[in-house]
């Protein structure tokens, strides 16, 4: 977003000063002829020109000069919001952040109803990721009118703004409307279609991304940022379409212009994959991995594609180097270890990691099925029925999948909780309805056998 500046001549009409604090009567004798109104006149009058004069050198480039006249013009009045706005401007030029900040926030101390202090602020504290308080500036801009220049287009340029911290804040309503409000203001640029798109895909309107993604394409400049931008947007709609040969044809193209785009290259991993072309997928990640092997992104995602198509051994060296870079790995990251393992048929291993996984996070429902499962091949039953009671209640809305109810029937079984596990088994069999073939046929032996068991010693059935 280009600079909030509507020219360095911020206001049409001089500022004037009725008292300055700092000059009092008594003190300074007045020239004979002269009164009170006469110099404080005199004093408005050379602040006006001060200010002018700073205003005039920042339009020419001089900003040393501009500092020193604005600077002379605090110096008369330092609660002056137009000159704590311009020397603002200068210092955040010069990317003095913390001072720029500052004096933004003076100038909207002294005058909370000047636009251009609380756009530039607002712009500079979403810059920093701060969206909260850009929020909030950015929202107090848009209630206000620009001194000077196209008020509108001004305006407008505050409302995209808005949409853009609202879509990080995750209120794509809000963003939305913020948009709209600055399409009323502006026609509508290539970022705009950007923005609506990237907003369709988050509601999972993947076919009305992909038009405006096209839209945006056709509007931006060939091999610009932009279209760079709109041809990844739109080959990740086409891949939630699962239309892969059209994102992989839309990838190849960016690449061509974008040869260096890391997330392109890992897009087009994830189409090839998709599509099956499971040794081109891994060249295209493990050339990219070995271009950046200081990324950890890069590096997760060729371990996570080395699992998904089959190479887990390859991967977990991958996994080891990512867990030891991080005092504290996240439960995502101790996850998909736990499932590397899992796929190499390391189950001790995994229900070791999969329990520090759940131990910094409860609520991974995923997390505790996986566990389950490695926790019965290790034949921890009586963890396999804690994991999967966890599991529930980290996802008491999901209703148990066949799979699930399976290891919990095997478990009770095992545990020698006959009705328990005859009630689960005839579940698994209900549920299943033939996808589990192996499964059903074993449950189907044991049911035989439980029930036979109750039949004859029916006193110690369980």
């Amino acid at each position: 977003m280009k600079n909030i500046r509507s020219g360095c001549k911020l206001f049409c009409a001089v500022i004037l000063v009725g008292t300055v604090g700092t000059i009092r009567a008594q003190d300074a004798p007045l020239p004979a002829g002269t009164s009170s109104v006469d110099s404080s006149a005199a004093l408005a009058a050379k602040q006006s020109s001060l200010l002018s004069q700073g205003e005039d050198a920042i339009e020419r480039g001089k900003m040393e000069e501009a500092t020193s006249l604005l600077n002379a013009a605090l110096a008369l009045e330092p609660k002056n919001a137009r000159a704590l706005y311009d020397r603002g401007y200068i210092e955040e030029r010069a990317q003095q952040s913390d001072p720029a900040a500052a004096d933004f926030q003076k100038a909207i101390d002294a005058d909370p109803d000047q636009y251009e202090a609380h756009a530039a602020l607002g712009r500079m504290e979403a810059s920093e990721g701060k969206f909260d308080a850009a929020r909030q500036q950015l929202e107090a801009a848009t209630r206000l009118t620009p001194a000077n220049g196209d008020a509108a287009a001004t305006k407008a340029e505050a409302f995209r703004l808005l949409a853009h911290v609202e879509d990080k804040l995750q209120n794509p309503a809000a963003a939305s409307e913020a948009l709209l409000s600055a399409l009323k203001l502006s026609t509508e640029q290539p970022d705009d279609m950007l923005l609506t798109a990237h907003l369709a895909a988050e509601e999972g309107d993947a076919v009305g991304a992909a038009m405006e993604y096209r839209k945006a394409l056709a509007a931006a400049p060939a091999k610009s940022a932009v279209a760079g931008e709109a041809q990844a947007g739109l080959a990740e709609s086409l891949t939630a379409q699962k239309k892969f040969a059209e994102a992989e044809e839309i990838l190849r193209q960016a690449l061509s212009d974008h040869a260096d785009d890391a997330g392109m290259q890992a897009q087009m991993a994830t189409v090839l994959a998709a599509e099956g072309k499971k040794d081109e997928a891994l060249a295209q990640l493990t050339a990219l991995h070995q271009k950046h092997p200081e990324e950890s992104t890069v590096t997760r995602m060729l371990a996570d594609a080395e699992t998904q198509l089959g190479e887990a051994p390859q991967a977990d060296p991958l996994y080891v180097q990512l867990l030891a870079a991080d005092a504290k790995p996240d439960a995502n990251l101790l996850t998909a270890r736990g499932e590397n393992l899992i796929h190499q048929q390391r189950f001790p291993e995994a229900v070791v990691t999969l329990q520090s996984a759940v131990a910094q996070d409860p609520n991974r429902a995923d997390t505790w099925s996986d566990l389950a499962f490695a926790a019965a091949q290790t034949k921890q039953y009586a963890l396999v029925l804690q994991s999967l009671d966890e599991r529930q209640k980290a996802a008491p809305d999901v209703a148990a999948a066949p799979a699930a109810m399976f290891l919990r029937a095997t478990a009770l079984d095992h545990l020698l909780q006959t009705n328990k596990a005859i009630a689960e088994y005839q579940n698994f069999i209900a549920a299943a309805q033939g996808d589990f073939p192996k499964e059903t046929a074993h449950a189907k032996t044991r049911l035989a056998v439980l029930n036979r068991q109750q039949q004859h010693h029916p006193t110690q059935s369980k």
